[in-house]
């Protein structure tokens, strides 16, 4: 007969482990089904689950990719240069639709990056609070369709409407006339396309022309409200004379 096999401490031990185990894999798997991972915190409350469908629940802050800790933010992600940040994508078999969050791609994190492209297909639209609310651009309360932070702003009815309060300004002096007609003389209208829509004309005027009274400091922009000054002073001015004429003439014909 054979001689039946003994076991040091240390197997017997292991045994007993395995056997536990065994147990609490088999109850994982039938009656918490449910719950395939779970991590608690020392007072025993759940910080981290993941369910049987895969749904994944932390009651405390996710840093992903190598991220620290930010503030009292709950998701931290890392972006390595070259990469993309967030994608959201409709998951289609191929040319997914895809949004963006992070910075760009580049070699060094210059700029943030917000768009929507369907792969290989084309650019897609981004649309803002399609239905309703406001946008701000360095302002918190915006109370127009666009408001930016310097005071201008689109109105509900589409009108670009630029900042002019005087509570905005400083500097302020008259315009003279002979200012402004010296300025009207130098523009020089001129009928173009835009480079980036050619099939639409144009007219208007060249930002490196104008003279300096009414160009931007890059002059590579000019502003509507700065010409019609220009010519709201011109016409008072001709208004004046024009009147001044008027009353000449009236008293000759009661001569």
């Amino acid at each position: 007969m054979e001689k039946p096999r003994s076991f040091n401490p240390v197997q017997i031990r292991f045994m007993k482990v395995l056997f536990v185990l065994t147990i609490c894999f088999n109850m994982a798997g039938t009656a918490l089904a449910e719950d395939r991972l779970i991590v608690k915190n020392a007072n025993g409350t759940n910080t981290f689950k993941v369910e049987d469908i895969g749904k994944v629940t932390c009651s405390s802050r996710m840093l992903v990719n190598g991220a620290s800790e930010w503030g009292s933010a709950p998701f931290v992600l890392g972006q390595d240069a070259g990469n993309r940040g967030v994608v959201i994508t409709d998951k289609a078999a191929s040319n997914p639709k895809n949004i963006y969050f992070g910075w760009n791609t580049g070699a060094t994190h210059d700029y943030a990056e917000i768009f929507a492209l369907q792969e290989n297909v084309a650019w897609m639209n981004l649309v803002l609070v399609p239905s309703g609310g406001n946008v701000g651009i360095g302002t918190k309360s915006p109370i127009q369709p666009l408001q930016m932070g310097s005071g201008a702003y689109v109105s509900s009815g589409g009108v670009w409407t630029n900042a002019s309060s005087r509570a905005y300004k400083q500097d302020i002096k008259s315009l003279t006339g002979d200012e402004a007609a010296e300025a009207l003389t130098a523009l020089q209208p001129v009928q173009f396309s835009y480079k980036a829509d050619p099939k639409e004309s144009h007219v208007g005027f060249i930002a490196e022309d104008v003279p300096d009274l009414v160009a931007s400091t890059d002059r590579k922009g000019m502003s509507a409200m700065d010409v019609v000054a220009v010519l709201t002073k011109v016409v008072q001015d001709q208004q004046k004379t024009i009147a001044g004429l008027s009353r000449k003439v009236a008293a000759l014909e009661q001569k």
